[in-house]
């Protein structure tokens, strides 16, 4: 049995829950596979029997590009599949409803999960010796309540089908529908504040006196949106507000207006998290 565990991860702290899964599960008789989706273009999905699709929370749900991702993945024909997320603070019910959006491709829904992260966007904008950045750095990451939960859940399943049942015998409800009732009201709010204070951050990237042109900010960049032009850095209009770049420069060059200057930098739990492990070549596909 063969179990992919596919993700996209900004900062580090989806990379981080995905990998402490297979931890979870590797006394299993199972292969299991963690990808990022920035390793996995469109027909080289690996082959698999189990898929478990983690990704960070924006505005309520997961990314728009991580949706795109999951529509172009292979039919389910009856697959199991599970869905993580991580958050910094509300998910909105991301994890449900794309468990609804891998339904109709023919994927089993089999569970879903929201794991507490230190968020960060806002963490670019509060002080290296703030208690935020003390709490993100203390955090007890080799004790995630959450996933531990569905590690179990993923377990049982595993066992389950290992011993001749199905993916449906272990099958969840999922209560709404997003073609129906939609999100919540709270969630909608949610939304709608998220995008009225991070949409203008997308236009208030640039480097300072600091940046000396290693050009890392151009080959991390999942959205093509950073380029070198004319000796300078640039940066377009297509960025997802991954906050990749500004957490990974390593002369903390990037900025996103003046709120940044001198802030803390988050590299994932342990920050030791390097995007360029993601790429067999300096560019992504997405």
């Amino acid at each position: 049995m063969r179990l992919l565990i596919l993700y996209f991860s900004g900062t580090g702290n989806t990379h981080y829950v995905a990998w402490y899964l297979a931890r979870k599960l590797e006394q299993l008789p199972i292969e299991i596979t963690v990808r990022s989706i920035e390793q996995v273009p469109d027909g080289a999905v690996p082959e698999f029997d189990l898929l478990a699709a983690g990704f960070p929370v924006y505005a309520a749900d997961s990314p728009p590009f991580f949706q795109d991702y999951l529509r172009r993945l292979p039919p389910g024909e009856g697959k199991g599949a599970f869905v993580f997320s991580t958050k910094g603070a509300f998910d909105g019910g991301a994890g449900r409803r794309n468990l609804q959006r891998l339904a109709p491709q023919g994927y089993v829904p089999l569970g879903n999960v929201s794991v507490g992260m230190p968020g960060n966007d806002g963490l670019a904008f509060v002080s290296k010796n703030s208690w935020m950045a003390r709490m993100a750095k203390n955090k007890d990451f080799e004790h995630l309540k959450s996933a531990d939960g569905l590690a179990r859940r993923m377990a049982e399943v595993v066992r389950g089908m290992l011993a001749g049942q199905s993916a449906r015998d272990h099958q969840v409800r999922i209560s709404r529908s997003t073609g129906s009732a939609g999100p919540s009201l709270s969630t909608r709010l949610w939304r709608a504040a998220y995008e009225h204070f991070t949409t203008p951050f997308k236009r208030r990237f640039y480097t300072d006196e600091r940046c000396n042109r290693c050009l890392l900010c151009v080959q991390i960049c999942p959205a093509h949106n950073v380029r070198l032009e004319g000796g300078q850095i640039r940066f377009a209009d297509r960025c997802y507000l991954c906050m990749r770049c500004i957490h990974q420069c390593p002369q903390e060059a990037i900025q996103i207006g003046r709120g940044t200057v001198g802030k803390f930098r988050w590299r994932g739990p342990g920050g030791d998290f390097n995007p360029l492990q993601l790429y067999g070549r300096s560019d992504s596909f997405l």
